[in-house]
């Protein structure tokens, strides 16, 4: 497996990585696109500023604003575009590999 890489107009700072959970400021800018992917994890995803439509397969696409959220299930494919510039908080639990690889591909050590 190569080195993780994020999106263009897309980058992440790890708050905390453990055994227990990965959490990330993730910032978006306007017409970022993350590519449909998934983690083996649960994922809930909360928009702390700007617009971001947000897609689970299975559960459609939702256009989300600040203080709204999505728990993402394990497995389950995701994708996003940033409607404008925004600021998402990310936090998978539990600590799944990607996670840990891409954590520390940026510089964050995972405990």
């Amino acid at each position: 497996m190569g080195t993780p890489t994020l999106p263009p107009g897309v980058t992440m700072r790890f708050v905390h990585c453990s055994g227990e959970a990965a959490v990330a400021e993730t910032r978006l800018e306007r017409g970022a696109v993350v590519p449909r992917h998934r983690h083996d994890s649960l994922q809930v995803s909360v928009v702390l500023r700007g617009r971001l439509l947000l897609g689970v397969e299975g559960g459609g696409e939702e256009a989300l604003g600040p203080g709204d959220y999505r728990v993402i299930p394990p497995g389950a494919w995701h994708w996003a575009r940033a409607l404008e510039d925004t600021v998402v908080l990310d936090i998978n639990t539990p600590l799944t590999s990607d996670r840990k690889r891409l954590a520390e591909a940026l510089g964050h050590e995972c405990g």
